[in-house]
């Protein structure tokens, strides 16, 4: 099997060398330098190249994965799989759907995982899967190899997948980010509840903004909560005014 693997950003260089120890690898993305040592197995390709693999896995975020599909739809080979791994789930997959020709298999996924939480090894952590137009062998291996790295899946709606993704990761990123906007004294972690604060604003330093900014704008969820959000927070300060004046 060969993989096709366009965006190699944090999440895209971290996933090519495990990939590569089953398959080899074609890598494309056009803002990193094509002087840049790459790992055993993968080697550098144009944007053609990567979309006739075997399976394409679209590691770009999710506002350049339009631009991607129209780029990549005349390459791709009929019997191939094309895999997204945006953090949104509706949205890319509704793209898919319209652009990908029809020989072409579909699989929307998120993993809940990247650099920083799968230092030590990938045990545990859990993969969304949102099938589209696969077939039951190909899902079947891709499940099998999945499981033997010890990574949980769970299957989803894509619509039920980003309710689930604003109401808990959308809601701790914007809880890190204000957090973190406050510009307040960093203490040393005198409580578990500090402690778990600091670690939630520690991951979003990490996260690129542009993330954030994607699953509010592509997450018809996320949209909502934000305005709740928004609400939340004018009530408590009418509680606080109220009660001053009280």
């Amino acid at each position: 099997m060969t993989i096709g693997l366009i965006g190699y950003g944090r999440f895209g260089a971290f996933v090519a060398p495990l990939i590569a120890r089953r398959a080899k690898v074609v890598v494309y993305d056009a803002r990193r330098q094509r002087s840049e040592k790459l790992p055993a197995g993968v080697r550098r390709g144009t944007i053609a190249e990567a979309a006739r693999q075997d399976v394409v896995v679209l590691a770009v975020p999710v506002g350049e994965l339009r631009k991607v599909l129209f780029r990549i739809r005349s390459h791709l080979r009929a019997g191939s799989l094309v895999v997204d791994v945006c953090a949104v789930k509706a949205v890319p997959i509704r793209w898919m759907k319209q652009i990908v020709p029809r020989a072409v298999g579909i699989l929307g996924t998120h993993p809940f995982f990247g650099p920083d939480s799968a230092r030590g090894g990938l045990q545990g952590l859990t993969v969304v899967l949102c099938p589209v137009r696969i077939g039951g062998v190909q899902l079947a291996a891709l499940l099998t190899e999945l499981h033997r790295k010890g990574v949980e899946t769970v299957f989803m709606s894509p619509d039920d997948h980003d309710r689930l993704m604003a109401e808990t990761i959308l809601l701790s990123q914007y809880v890190g980010r204000m957090v973190n906007k406050t510009g307040a004294t960093r203490w040393p972690p005198l409580t578990r509840n500090y402690s778990f604060i600091l670690s939630i604003v520690d991951t979003v330093r990490r996260d690129t903004p542009r993330l954030f900014a994607d699953m509010v704008r592509y997450n018809v969820h996320g949209k909502n909560l934000l305005r709740e959000l928004g609400k939340a927070h004018r009530g408590l300060l009418r509680e606080v005014r109220q009660r001053e004046g009280g």
